[in-house]
């Protein structure tokens, strides 16, 4: 039987990303003479960036193609990977998980070869079994398909997979494929009610290390 996953998303949870990611969003926007809002930027949290900028578009009637506006998206992305660091206690609780009998698995809307690339400039890279990017999927969060990716690839089932998230998307992707989730938030939203023993809150990721958070699943 394949090791249990701990499956964390990167954005926000595993790198501690926000402010720069919401700084891109603010450039992007800027280019083309809009100024976005807190708001829309949270809700853009969890999709892949195909998905955003055609969201962006739209809403904006920002001229070009999606794929072009992708690609210019990117671009302000390259230089994001130096100028983010890790959540405190990142490396304590990877450490923590793979001596607990974790695999630990980034299940991300960023690319395969972003999230790698972070990973390796921070020194995480070690501690992870793998990545499901953004790329590596036909649809993204909040649809299940980025964690039922992560379950075929680490061989565990839903029972013996749990997921860290940040974000209303992200939950609902994990939920969607069946697997517990610990979202860092200090409350339920509206649109996730109703998942009694299967959500569960913390209030930062070093939280992952309070006693029992990471106890293997039984059964």
């Amino acid at each position: 039987m394949a090791q249990p996953a701990l499956c964390l998303d990167l954005d926000g949870t595993l790198a501690d990303s926000l402010p720069v990611m919401r700084a891109i969003y603010g450039a992007f926007l800027a280019h083309f003479g809009v100024q976005g809002c807190e708001t829309e930027f949270q809700r853009l949290n969890g999709p892949p960036l195909r998905e955003i900028c055609a969201i962006l578009q739209q809403t904006y009637g920002l001229p070009g193609s999606v794929e072009a506006l992708q690609q210019r998206y990117s671009d302000l992305l390259k230089e994001a990977p130096q100028q983010i660091l890790a959540a405190d206690g990142a490396e304590q609780v990877l450490q923590r998980a793979n001596q607990a009998g974790w695999q630990v698995w980034v299940v991300t809307s960023s690319s395969r070869s972003h999230a790698l690339a972070w990973l390796q400039q921070v020194g995480l890279s070690g501690w992870i079994a793998g990545v499901v990017g953004g790329d590596d999927v036909q649809h993204g969060k909040p649809h299940a398909e980025p964690y039922l990716r992560a379950l075929a690839l680490s061989g565990a089932v839903p029972q013996h997979c749990l997921a860290v998230e940040d974000s209303v998307q992200g939950a609902t992707a994990a939920l969607a494929a069946g697997v517990k989730t610990l979202l860092l938030a200090k409350q339920i939203p509206a649109s996730l009610e109703g998942m009694d023993g299967k959500l569960s809150l913390i209030p930062h990721f070093a939280a992952l290390l309070d006693e029992g958070v990471l106890a293997l699943p039984q059964g």
